[in-house]
């Protein structure tokens, strides 16, 4: 088991790439801590395929931005797209994703981290 203090939270140091758009070091100016990204999505629906488009093309980047954040993909028939970001002291933020296109839940995501 190990102590919060332990954990390595998300900070973005302004290297992030996020599909095709290069984020710059003041769009991560002032980024809380981020201690977990969960993603929910459908794996067939037309509603979460913004969702599962923005997961190919950017997990690579938000993992290389951040190696020890847990960032979780819970696939599920049915389920609407949508993000959980959990912050320092067990704050939530939460949005829907359901019926984004890619750039839409880039900016969404985008928005949550800050």
């Amino acid at each position: 088991q190990t102590d919060i203090t332990e954990r390595a939270p998300l900070k973005f140091l302004g290297v992030c790439l996020f599909g095709s758009v290069s984020m710059s070091k003041a769009a991560f100016a002032g980024l809380k801590a981020v201690q977990e990204i969960r993603f929910h999505l459908c794996q067939t629906s037309k509603g979460s395929e913004g969702v599962r488009n923005f997961l190919l093309k950017s997990y690579k980047n938000m993992k290389a931005a951040s190696p020890a954040t847990p960032i979780l993909i819970r696939e599920a028939s049915g389920v609407e797209g949508g993000i959980v970001v959990r912050q320092d002291f067990g704050v939530e933020k939460r949005a829907s994703l359901e019926g984004m296109d890619e750039k839409a839940v880039e900016k969404e995501v985008t928005s949550l981290l800050k």
